[in-house]
């Protein structure tokens, strides 16, 4: 049997698997609907509204739509998807979703997760949706790009869904940079984030390190100092250019000099009990032990820790 020509989204596909979609007609999707702080997102955005904003709204049922496993983001809010959830029962879903369709039938989520959840908990049968033919690229930076557009990504989950979006589709920081509207020093800076180490990173999608603390921590040159530093921030509740500061101090070179030879376990047990007894980073450089603090209150503490101690 010959393969029926693809027709886009005016003529949508169907079969056993995937219901067809009850028409509501033309639609024009809002850009009122982003941030005005929003709206240079280069083309990805032009991608998520069509080239001239138009598209077919269809209602699918909401047990058809499917999560995409490439979904940018990763963690979801349940009190605000609650919160969406009630509003959905009250109002119904205004801003419709985006979704292609599946080789295995149903829809896939392009954009609109957070909104697909709340009407599965809010129990309505169908939700507005935008159906459009895009790869599996083009699905991933219109994911990325609502989002960005929504100011609801992490810091690291975009930037895991730039280094996505080059690895797998080989595009430079330019072209990357072009489709999602940033410029090449933003999104290389949000690149860099992947250097820290998984335990550093999870604190910092936790909220724990905010993305100017982090990028403090990079300036350290190895991981160990970096997650040291990293607990000496949340522990001392230290603000961004103390961290800088600290980082700068822990990542100097020292000018080689004549040491004495230690036993480096020996070593390593010294810093560790100074870093015990005075709360503050420390590190054995060139026959000294050197603690690092970040301004005059901070030294303050660090002078009443070492009283405490031959008091």
């Amino acid at each position: 049997m010959p393969r029926r020509p693809a027709t886009g989204c005016r003529s949508l596909p169907t079969t056993a698997r995937r219901p067809a979609p009850t028409r509501t007609g033309r639609w024009r999707w809002s850009l009122s609907a982003v941030p005005e702080k929003r709206r240079g997102l280069g083309r990805g955005l032009e991608l998520l509204v069509g080239g001239e904003g138009r598209s077919e709204l269809a209602h699918l049922p909401v047990e058809t739509i499917h999560a995409n496993p490439r979904q940018p983001r990763k963690r979801f809010d349940h009190e605000s998807t609650s919160a969406l959830a009630d509003s959905i029962r009250a109002q119904g879903l205004v801003q419709p979703v985006v979704v292609r369709p599946r080789e295995a039938g149903g829809w896939e989520l392009i954009a609109g997760e957070r909104r697909w959840r709340a009407a599965r908990e809010a129990g309505v049968p169908t939700v507005p949706a935008m159906v459009r033919e895009a790869d599996d690229r083009d699905s991933i930076l219109l994911g990325l790009v609502e989002n960005v557009a929504r100011e609801q990504l992490s810091a690291v989950e975009e930037a895991r869904a730039y280094a996505l979006l080059m690895d797998e589709f080989e595009l430079s920081l330019g072209e990357l940079g072009e489709r999602v509207g940033k410029s090449k020093p933003t999104v290389s800076n949000r690149l860099r984030l992947l250097e820290l180490t998984d335990d550093v990173l999870g604190l910092v999608e936790r909220g724990e390190l905010s993305e100017g603390h982090a990028r403090a921590v990079l300036a350290v040159p190895d991981n160990e100092g970096r997650r040291r530093l990293a607990r000496q921030i949340i522990r001392r509740g230290m603000s961004v250019r103390a961290a800088e500061r600290a980082a700068r101090w822990a990542g100097a070179k020292t000018k080689p000099r004549k040491v004495p030879k230690v036993d480096p376990a020996l070593a390593e047990r010294a810093r560790k009990a100074a870093e015990r007894a005075t709360g503050f980073t420390a590190r054995i450089v060139s026959g000294r032990l050197e603690i690092a603090f970040g301004d005059e209150t901070e030294l303050e503490e660090l002078i009443e820790a070492l009283e405490r101690l031959v008091a």
